[in-house]
C-alpha cells in the first residue's frame, strides 16, 4: 500500500481516456465532456499548478461546485499534481473559508475557475505518490461542534469504491446522476467511485429548480441516482410522481445521511418497481459508506443501515470500551481500508478517534446476529430522563408514522416538572394542513413508547435546521425556546401515562 505511483483517481481518468477516449466522463446541464476531453483539461490544469509552484504535499482549495465541470477538473489536476485537495462549500461564509485558509496554509485557493479555464495546454506527468499520502482534507459538517479537518488518504479513496461499487453492483456502462453537494463525503465520495470505474457521472447543481433534476435524468439516460431523503422529499412535494416516468431506465437509487422515512420508501418502491434502493452509511472519517442494506430486498421488521462492505469490519463496545452484549447499545467501531489517516493539525484527537486501526465513531447502535448494524442515535443527543438513556431516533421513528407528521427531530430540555432533570422536547414538520395538538400526540405515543420516552412538549416548525448533506442541526435545536399551548394539562397528562408506563 506505499508503493509510490500515480494518484489511483487521477491514473483511472487517464486509462479510461486511452482505452475509450469518446465515452461521456461528464455531462452537466447542455455540456457533455468526454473522457478524452476531461484527461487533456485535467493535464492543462496539472500544468497550470505546477506553473505556479504547487508541489505534492501543498493544499489547494477549491470551490466544490456541481453547477460546471470545473471543480472536478481542478480537482483531479490537484491528484494529478500530488497536491492535497480542500473541497469546501461554494456557498459558505467569510468566517468558514478564513478558518479553513488558516488551518491549512494553502499554496492556492480557487473560489472560481476562471484562471484554470484558461490555463495553457501542457502534458505533464503525473507525479507518483505513496497511496499513505494525503489527497483530500474535507471539513466535517459540525452539525454540533467546530468542523474538523478529515485527511482522506488515496488508498481510503481507493478502497472505498471498490466497496461500494461492488456492494451496488456498479460497472463503466453507469451513468450516475449527482445533485448532491461535492463538498461532502456522499457526493464527492459517489464522484470518485463512479470515475474510477469508468462510468459517467451526471452532475446536478442541487434542488434549487426540480424540473431541472428529472431533464437531467432524462438528458443524461441515468441508470443511477444518489439523493438524501430531504431531496426525495421536495421532489415529490414539486413534481408530484414525475420520478415515476424513469422507472425503465433506473436500476438503482442511493440514499444516505439520514433515515428515509416509511412513505418515502414506500412511495419510491412503487413508482419505481424495478428500482434497488440502497441505502448506505458512513462517516467522513471512514472515506463514506462502510455499510449497505438494500431496502427493495430488506426483510420485514425494523430497517438496518446495513452490512459492512467487504473489507471492513464493525464492533459495538460499551462505556468502558468492552464488547457489548447481544443487542445491548453502544458505541459503533470500524476498521477497514477507509478509516482515515487522521485529524489535520490535531494529532492528540487523532490518537483519541483511532487505536489500532479502529476507529471509534459518535454513533451508538447495535449489530443483528446477521452482522446489520442498527443505529440508535449519537453519544451527544442521548436524553437522560432520571438516569435512564432515551434515544432520540427510536421517539423519531414513532412519530413518522402519525399520518399528520412529515418530518420530526428530538431533543433533551429540561424537565418542567423537576422530576427528571431531562426530558424529550420533539420539532414536528407537518405533513399538511392538520397540527395534531398535544395531547392527541401523547395519547397516539402512548403504548407505542415508554412513558418516559414520550416527549413532555411538541413544537411545530415549517422546516428543521439542516445541513447541506440533510443531517439535523440538533444544536440549533436546543437553542430554540418552548411553545407548549397547555403545558399543565400535557404534563398531567404525562405523570398519568409514565405512572402506567413505570
Amino acid at each position: 500500500m506505499k508503493a509510490n505511483a500515480p494518484a489511483p483517481l487521477a491514473a483511472s481518468v487517464f486509462e479510461t481516456a486511452a482505452r475509450r477516449p469518446g465515452r461521456d466522463a461528464l455531462i452537466c446541464g447542455r455540456e457533455r465532456v468526454s473522457y478524452g476531453e476531461l484527461a487533456v483539461r485535467v493535464r492543462a490544469q496539472a500544468a497550470f499548478l505546477k506553473s505556479r509552484g504547487v508541489v505534492r504535499g501543498d493544499r489547494v482549495i477549491l470551490a466544490a461546485s456541481g453547477a460546471s465541470p470545473a471543480f472536478v477538473c481542478a480537482y483531479l489536476a490537484c491528484h494529478a499534481t500530488g497536491a492535497v485537495a480542500v473541497p469546501v462549500d461554494p456557498k459558505a461564509g467569510a468566517l468558514t473559508l478564513d478558518a479553513v485558509a488558516a488551518s491549512t496554509r494553502p499554496r492556492l485557493t480557487f473560489l472560481a475557475y476562471e484562471g484554470l479555464s484558461r490555463a495553457a495546454a501542457g502534458d505533464p506527468e503525473p507525479v507518483s505518490v505513496s497511496l499513505d499520502d494525503t489527497a483530500d482534507i474535507l471539513f466535517t459538517g459540525g452539525t454540533t461542534g467546530a468542523p474538523k479537518g478529515v485527511m482522506q488518504t488515496h488508498a481510503n479513496i481507493r478502497a472505498f469504491a471498490q466497496g461500494r461499487n461492488n456492494a451496488v453492483g456498479c460497472t463503466e456502462e453507469d451513468r450516475l446522476a449527482l445533485p448532491l453537494p461535492l463538498s461532502h463525503g456522499f457526493g464527492l465520495g459517489r464522484l470518485r467511485a463512479t470515475l474510477l470505474c469508468g462510468a459517467t457521472v451526471i452532475l446536478i447543481d442541487g434542488f434549487a429548480d426540480c424540473e431541472e433534476v428529472v431533464g437531467a435524468l432524462g438528458r443524461g439516460e441515468a441508470s443511477g441516482l444518489c439523493c438524501v431523503p430531504a431531496g426525495f422529499a421536495l421532489l415529490f412535494s414539486r413534481l408530484g410522481d414525475r420520478l415515476g416516468d424513469h422507472r425503465d431506465r433506473l436500476r438503482y437509487i442511493e440514499t444516505a445521511t439520514a433515515p428515509l422515512p416509511d412513505s418515502l420508501r414506500e412511495r419510491l418502491s412503487r413508482l419505481l418497481p424495478k428500482t434497488r434502493l440502497f441505502n448506505s452509511y458512513g462517516l467522513t472519517e471512514t472515506t463514506s459508506s462502510i455499510a449497505y442494506e438494500d431496502l427493495s430486498a430488506s426483510p420485514s421488521g425494523p430497517i438496518s443501515v446495513g452490512r459492512p462492505i467487504p473489507g471492513v469490519e464493525l464492533r459495538i463496545v460499551d462505556s468502558g470500551g468492552r464488547d457489548a452484549r447481544p443487542g445491548e447499545v453502544g458505541r459503533v467501531l470500524v476498521r477497514g481500508g477507509g478509516v482515515m489517516r487522521g485529524y489535520w493539525g490535531d494529532p492528540s484527537r487523532t490518537r483519541e478517534a483511532v487505536v489500532d486501526g479502529w476507529y471509534a465513531s459518535n454513533d451508538l447502535g447495535t449489530l443483528g446476529d446477521d452482522g446489520r448494524l442498527f443505529l440508535k442515535g449519537r453519544i451527544e443527543d442521548v436524553i437522560n430522563v432520571g438516569g435512564l438513556k432515551v434515544f432520540p431516533a427510536e421517539i423519531e421513528g414513532v412519530l413518522r408514522t402519525h399520518p399528520a407528521v412529515a418530518d420530526c427531530a428530538c431533543v433533551g430540555a429540561a424537565d418542567p416538572a423537576g422530576l427528571t432533570g431531562e426530558a424529550a422536547r420533539a420539532f414536528l414538520v407537518p405533513a399538511g394542513d392538520q397540527r395534531p395538538a398535544a395531547g392527541e400526540l401523547v395519547e397516539f405515543l402512548r403504548g407505542r413508547l415508554e412513558g418516559w420516552k414520550i416527549p413532555f412538549e411538541f413544537v411545530w416548525v415549517d422546516e428543521l435546521p439542516k445541513t447541506a448533506a440533510g443531517k439535523v442541526r440538533r444544536a440549533r435545536l436546543k437553542e430554540l425556546g418552548p411553545e407548549a399551548e397547555d403545558e399543565a394539562a400535557v404534563l398531567k397528562l404525562l405523570r398519568g401515562v409514565r405512572r402506567l408506563a413505570d
